[in-house]
């Protein structure tokens, strides 16, 4: 039965089993609402019992076609990359290149010795050594690669994609995002991917990115992907990851659990599932701290807007608490590897 009337309220359904395993869920949070963009509704989330599982959704589950009035106010995936050019900035540059060209192949040829040399210098802070890997995709140089981003934004790490020698492609339910992205030259498709009506067999690689918790048929997203991927080619799927030092602490304050665009919040132990059931092998995973910065800024302010009786939250700019958070929690994840913020999974087909 779907509920809600209201132009702008978002209408839902009950949604009381396990997407996964299919395990009755277990109420974990109540009465949440929207403090980063305001959307409208209280919203709960169930967690699966299964110790094999552990799926969290939201109950009762947001219908498809009210969505757009969780996205109203939500960012457009703007271009957020805007530093001056100072001397410590062009410094972490030669060191980034550096490290790329040792580490991922990138102008390894055409790299200087003292400049791969100096980015073994990247190893030394963890957390920005993951923002680099993450945005070069975890992919080595592969010059005439076919890669396609799904859920791209604005399109600013394919572009950088696009510069390390890669084909690139996207697709964005975003129109104003597209726009953004196509002004940069990029090929960039608006939609969903099964409108795209690819080709079998057509890609080398598909990265997704904080996109599988916002999709309500996960699965079918997945199968689509299976298909338009090469045999032999790879999936590279990044999410939030619900058993993180993050969600522990804060708990529903936690900034992952961004209700009600995130319909699904998932385990490893889910996630690996959810994958193997989309037709692909895992052949690797990673639980990285890359986003843990943010999350610790967004969710202490969320905390205390909740505790305030506030509605929509600041969030601050990075500081040196947010540092040192991170540096914490990549110290917790030596002695619990399940703790950081993010989940990623290589697949093949």
């Amino acid at each position: 039965m779907i509920r809600g009337l209201n132009v702008d309220e978002i209408r839902t359904y009950p949604c009381p089993d396990c997407y996964i395993c299919g395990t009755q869920g277990k109420d974990l949070y109540g009465d949440l609402r929207d403090r980063l963009f305001g959307a409208p509704g209280e919203w709960n989330f169930k967690k699966c019992p299964n110790p094999g599982c552990g799926l969290l959704w939201l109950d009762p589950m947001p219908v498809e076609e009210s969505m757009s009035l969780a996205y109203r106010n939500y960012y457009t995936h703007q271009d957020t990359e805007r530093f001056r050019n100072t001397l410590p900035r062009r410094t972490y540059g030669l060191v980034q290149e550096g490290y790329l060209a040792q580490k991922y192949g990138y102008c390894n040829d055409s790299m200087s010795t003292w400049k791969k040399i100096l980015g073994m210098l990247m190893y030394l802070h963890p957390g920005r050594k993951e923002d680099v890997d993450f945005n070069i995709m975890y992919l080595p140089a592969n010059p005439k690669g076919h890669l396609l981003e799904l859920g791209c934004g604005s399109g600013q790490i394919l572009k950088r994609m696009q510069q390390m020698g890669w084909q690139v492609e996207g697709v964005d339910f975003d129109p104003s995002a597209v726009e953004n992205a196509r002004s940069k030259g990029l090929r960039v498709h608006f939609g969903t991917l099964e409108s795209q009506n690819y080709p079998n067999d057509h890609f080398d690689v598909i990265f997704m990115s904080h996109l599988i918790e916002h999709t309500h048929d996960p699965l079918r997203l997945l199968g689509e992907g299976y298909r338009i991927l090469k045999p032999g080619g790879q999936l590279i799927l990044v999410t939030p990851n619900s058993e993180s030092l993050g969600h522990t602490l804060f708990k529903e304050a936690w900034r992952g659990l961004e209700v009600p665009r995130h319909l699904y919040l998932f385990t490893l132990k889910a996630l690996r599932e959810l994958v193997r059931r989309g037709g692909f092998q895992v052949k690797h995973v990673k639980i990285t701290v890359r986003n843990a910065r943010g999350i610790y800024l967004a969710s202490r302010s969320i905390k205390k807007a909740a505790q305030a009786g506030k509605g929509k939250v600041s969030i601050p700019d990075p500081n040196i608490k947010a540092e040192i958070w991170q540096f914490v929690e990549w110290i917790m994840c030596r002695l619990n590897t399940n703790l950081g913020e993010e989940l990623v999974v290589f697949a093949g087909k």
